[in-house]
């Protein structure tokens, strides 16, 4: 049976909960490092972390998105929402872990790829080929040297065929079958053949249900098999239902159509999806609110001043605090409220969870909108969490018709996060469907054709200016939309234009050779990013030697990477 996957509220848009950071670049890597920590049993001790030569430019940026201890903690199985991802190079070394980023000595098919080469204390030895594709998302392309195709949305078991194992699936095939009549739905997936480039080959089988070793070992030896536990929260299972609505026409039609809210529609979208009931979805985004609300109010708990700046990113939130005190601020109350938000939730601080939306901060400027408007014109919390859900399912229609991301421009990330929000503010605010379409069209009207462009070792810029923006203009979208003014172009057609533009104008709109990149203030960030923050980081040597505990640093050669 083949299976249905289409993008989901909490697997693509609100996801994944995670340590304050990039999605892609951050929560993204660690979910790669994860997986490529069971190509081995009982835990890495040495790793080679390495890059495509196409993408050689990747290592020379390497610590401005944390990507180095997403990848480097991942191996060491620090899930996304692990505050020890910050401490990832000190942990490693604390475990005599030996580990070394650098370029692969030759490139494979797959672009913007990652591949990790992992050794345990026996001896054995593993590798991972995936790539971080956006938004947390993951796709895992081989597992010691056998193809796949596997996103983490399933519990997987690679099997490889030796003489023992060949009969013996026969019998798994037989007990799953049992596990499929008792279980509604079923636990099985679908098993894939894969071959290597040497011609050993194996089953890569897919499990809605967790099945752990000690079971698995009734059937196979254990050197015959890995076990590939579920990333994402929401697990593929059989029954699934098709996508439910790709466009707000759609959508309001559903509604129509079977005599529900349009909120509600929503809800069935992600029913149809996950085969969670209607008070699972709630409390999930009960969830949701809770840890976006800490999020947003995290400097005004910890006093603002006493919270660390970093080499990468000062909390600007002090410079904020300042100004507002001297009661001279030009801003409106509400603006200068959700200015209070998103300085907050620009300050990135270790400990406080995020959930993107879709950027990695992006759910809490969104919410630093939603949370400023609930206050100042006093809307019920129940009335957000429908705003929430408005959201999310733009956010899906979103990511169903585009690359909601940066390589589609900041219109993908920011842009995309200030439609959501304004649609949810106007459906918070008593609008229609419609007037939901219209804000979140005009909303990525004035956020098309912004490249993402963050400047490596630069200080959260120029990202801090266009997601504070976001947050900020919600709320004028939305009176926009409330007040009748018609944006002539549907939400879809806004999609379809950034996509259209991403594949035309791809290196224009995103990456590090464009917009404010080709400054010379860029250049000379990109150097104090590789002379300062990552000096020392690129290998670690372990020494088992009881007299030099340590370890020790390994010549890196940065310069000629």
């Amino acid at each position: 049976m083949a299976k249905i996957f289409y993008p989901d509220f909490f697997n693509d848009v609100f996801g994944p909960i995670m340590q304050p950071g990039s999605s892609t670049s951050f929560a993204g890597n660690s979910r790669i490092g994860r997986v490529a920590s069971h190509t081995v049993r009982g835990g890495v001790k040495r790793v080679k972390i390495r890059f495509n030569p196409e993408d050689r430019g990747h290592i020379q940026r390497l610590g401005n998105m944390m990507e180095d201890r997403a990848l480097l903690g991942g191996i060491q199985g620090f899930a996304a929402d692990d505050e020890r991802l910050f401490s990832a190079h000190e942990l490693a070394r604390k475990k005599n872990i030996s580990y070394e980023f650098g370029i692969m000595d030759q490139g494979n098919e797959y672009l913007f790829s990652t591949q990790f080469d992992v050794e345990n204390s026996a001896g054995e030895t593993g590798r991972l080929i995936g790539a971080s594709i956006g938004g947390g998302m993951i796709m895992i392309y081989e597992i010691n040297g056998f193809p796949v195709v596997w996103q983490g949305d399933t519990h997987a078991i690679l099997v490889e065929k030796t003489p023992s194992s060949i009969g013996a699936y026969d019998e798994f095939l037989k007990f799953i079958d049992i596990r499929n009549r008792d279980i509604p739905g079923g636990v099985f997936i679908q098993s894939s053949p894969a071959k290597t480039a040497n011609g050993h080959e194996a089953w890569f089988v897919e499990l809605s249900t967790f099945i752990p070793d000690e079971e698995l070992e009734a059937f196979f030896v254990p050197g015959d098999f890995l076990v590939f536990p579920a990333i994402l929260p929401v697990v593929t299972f059989n029954g699934r239902k098709s996508q439910l609505f790709r466009t707000v026409d759609e959508w309001i039609d559903l509604a129509e159509r079977e005599g529900i809210s349009f909120v509600q529609a929503a809800i069935e979208y992600e029913k149809a999806f996950s085969g969670w009931d209607d008070d699972r979805i709630w409390d999930y985004f009960k969830n949701i609110r809770e840890i976006l609300y800490n999020q947003i109010h995290a400097l005004e708990d910890r006093g603002t001043f006493p919270v660390a700046d970093t080499p990468l990113l000062p909390v600007y939130g002090k410079q904020w605090k300042r100004r507002r005190d001297t009661g001279k601020v030009l801003q409106d109350p509400l603006t200068s409220r959700i200015l209070d938000y998103a300085f907050s939730t620009n300050a990135k601080i270790p400990g406080v969870k995020i959930v993107p939306g879709p950027m990695g901060t992006g759910g809490g400027y969104l919410f630093s909108a939603l949370e400023g408007v609930r206050e100042h014109r006093g809307f019920s919390v129940e009335k957000q969490l429908e705003g929430l859900v408005v959201a999310a399912a733009l956010g899906a229609i979103a990511y169903s018709l585009c690359r909601a991301s940066g390589a589609s421009g900041c219109v993908g990330e920011s842009g995309i996060c200030c439609a959501m929000a304004s649609g949810a503010i106007t459906w918070m605010a008593g609008g229609s469907g419609e007037q939901v379409q219209n804000a979140a069209s005009m909303a990525l009207q004035s956020n098309i054709g912004i490249p993402c462009d963050p400047i490596p070792g630069g200080l959260e810029f120029p990202c801090l200016t266009r997601t504070v923006r976001a947050a900020v203009t919600a709320p004028l979208y939305a009176d926009m939309s409330l007040a009748g003014i018609d944006p002539l172009i549907p939400y879809h057609e806004m999609l379809l234009v950034i996509e259209e533009i991403r594949l035309k104008h791809g290196e224009a709109v995103s990456g590090h050779g464009c917009g404010v990149n080709c400054t010379a203030t860029a250049a000379r960030c990109r150097q104090f990013l590789a002379a300062e923050v990552m000096e020392g980081k690129l290998k670690w040597e372990a020494v088992e030697d009881s007299s030099s505990p340590e370890g020790k640093l390994v010549p890196e050669g940065r310069n000629s990477l």
